[in-house]
């Protein structure tokens, strides 16, 4: 599934990092994202980390997404500095929380993993950082 195509994300206008290879999503620069301060606007920064979180999962479960049904449980946001332009998102794990998840979703089918994501702007300044905790069950009826 590709996340930038969900209905929500296109509104938004959340898009693939292709310039960045460590990035997973960016919002360009645009005014239609600025708030009463010119800075891009603290719920378009989340929706971005949000889209970037369900991506960096996607690309680190490493077990068969077909069978597997991930669920946001959690999210916090800090904002650290404002933003103007061009933002862009990375994640940011323990390899040891993924080698917990893996263990205790070989075992039940079901499983909880925690990460962040890093908001970034094109000096490469973290301008906001949010924690997700999605939970994964496996579901042999879902397909994506």
């Amino acid at each position: 599934m590709d996340i930038t195509q969900l209905p929500f994300n296109q509104f938004i206008g959340i898009e693939n990092c292709v310039e960045n290879i460590d990035g997973i999503f960016q919002l360009p620069a645009d005014p239609k994202y600025l708030n009463h301060v010119k800075t891009v606007h603290a719920s378009a920064l989340f929706a971005l980390a949000e889209a970037s979180s369900g991506e960096f999962l996607s690309r680190n479960l490493n077990i068969d997404r077909t069978k597997a049904f991930p669920i946001l449980r959690r999210s916090e946001i800090k904002y650290r500095k404002p933003a103007t332009g061009h933002v862009y998102t990375k994640g940011v794990y323990k390899e040891n929380d993924w080698n917990k998840f893996h263990e205790t979703y070989n075992i039940k089918m079901r499983a909880l993993i925690a990460f962040q994501i890093e908001i970034l702007d094109d000096n490469k300044i973290i301008v906001a950082t949010a924690g997700f905790e999605w939970f994964v069950t496996g579901n042999k009826t879902h397909s994506s």
